[in-house]
């Protein structure tokens, strides 16, 4: 399937027009975008005629990403918008809906999900590129949202490597420029300087989008999920993990690289492995990893349930406006290149609803392109 193959009659033949047998459903669409409107910086020259299509047939449609670039949702349509055009070969009015109401990044979720609980607590920001993600996590709510790389510049020794980069030299004790009677090597055992905020304990991590320096990001999370005050204590049993919210589950993913890239499920991975490696060198019992791992861990985007409740509740939202003729949408399909999120998304919604005993239906579009 292309996105070129969308036609106003191929749609009734596939059962995208037709209702739930009472009259009083319509179909609604989900679009992935990598491997589906782009394949790494190439835009298909399909995209606006067949969002076009699904406008005339009065078919609701939201684009979801397990991607976002640290993009707020504006900015991210904006863009979107712009490529789907200008890769058009004939970009007619009526112009297709490409907003921030109808775009759904990794972490759009974590708005309404998590912004009020987290407005007033301390949480570590981690994803790049910086100036992009803070404002993101301002237009959420999150008034004390700390950078990973300001916690790590504010605590000078907890990345040896960090110093050594910046003068050009070497993270031993031999190589570096300080000299006296106390070396770098005993200095790098005292403490770092007390910061304002370091007895207030982090309430929780927020992985928004692939970070630049992993090593950093990585010692920065573990650090907070053996202890939410680190600066204070090295292992605090007496509380639970801080939790972990990731909001893109995907290992690899396409972009310009003729073959698929490491994404932010592949950090999730090298985290979870260096969290049992901490609290094996901290002798926390080897039983209980598991749990706490569990316990924290926390995944959004697709295929997560959390993403296509999501879904489900803002396409239902334009299929009750007055434009898509007021009624619910209850047929929902996914297009998407990806079978491990797009179409086990599909998958796992059909068993949510299957169980709770609903008429509520998904099915799995999957291109030629992308992964």
């Amino acid at each position: 399937w292309a996105l070129g193959e969308l036609r106003p009659g191929s749609l009734s033949a596939s059962g995208l027009m037709t209702d739930n047998g009472s009259g009083s459903g319509l179909a609604a669409v989900a679009f992935d975008i990598d491997g589906v409107f782009k394949y790494g910086r190439e835009w298909s020259p399909d995209g606006y005629s067949a969002l076009q299509r699904l406008a005339a047939a009065n078919i609701p449609h939201v684009f979801v990403t397990n991607g976002g670039g640290g993009l707020t949702e504006k900015s991210y349509a904006s863009g979107f918008a712009a490529k789907v055009t200008g890769a058009a070969s004939n970009a007619s009015d009526p112009a297709p809906l490409m907003s921030d109401e109808n775009m759904i990044l990794s972490y759009s979720p974590w708005k309404r999900a998590l912004g009020a609980e987290l407005a007033n607590r301390r949480v570590l920001l981690v994803g790049d590129p910086y100036d992009k993600v803070t404002q993101v996590a301002e237009s959420y709510g999150l008034r004390r949202a700390v950078h990973y790389q300001d916690y790590a510049r504010r605590h000078s020794t907890l990345n040896p490597f960090r110093q050594a980069k910046e003068d050009g030299g070497s993270h031993t004790a031999v190589d570096n420029k300080t000299t006296g009677a106390m070396g770098s090597a005993q200095r790098s055992q005292q403490p770092p300087a007390a910061d304002a905020d370091d007895t207030d304990p982090f309430a929780a991590v927020l992985v928004m989008c692939d970070p630049f320096e992993w090593f950093e990001a990585l010692q920065c999370i573990v650090d907070i999920l053996c202890s939410p005050t680190p600066a204070i204590s090295e292992y605090d049993p007496s509380v639970p993990p801080v939790p972990v919210h990731f909001s893109n589950p995907d290992v690899l993913w396409k972009a310009q690289h003729p073959y698929p890239r490491f994404g932010q499920g592949a950090f999730k991975i090298a985290l979870k492995a260096l969290y049992h490696t901490r609290l094996r060198s901290l002798r926390v019992p080897e039983e209980t990893h598991d749990e706490m791992v569990a316990s924290s861990f926390r995944q959004w985007g697709k295929p997560t349930e959390a993403t296509f409740r999501f879904l489900e509740e803002r396409l239902r939202a334009f299929a009750s406006a007055p434009a898509a003729g007021g009624a619910r949408a209850e047929r929902f399909y996914m297009v998407g290149d990806n079978p491990a999120s797009d179409i086990e998304g599909v998958r796992r919604a059909n068993i949510f609803h299957k169980a709770k005993g609903n008429d509520t239906a998904w099915k799995g579009v999957l291109v030629k392109t992308g992964v």
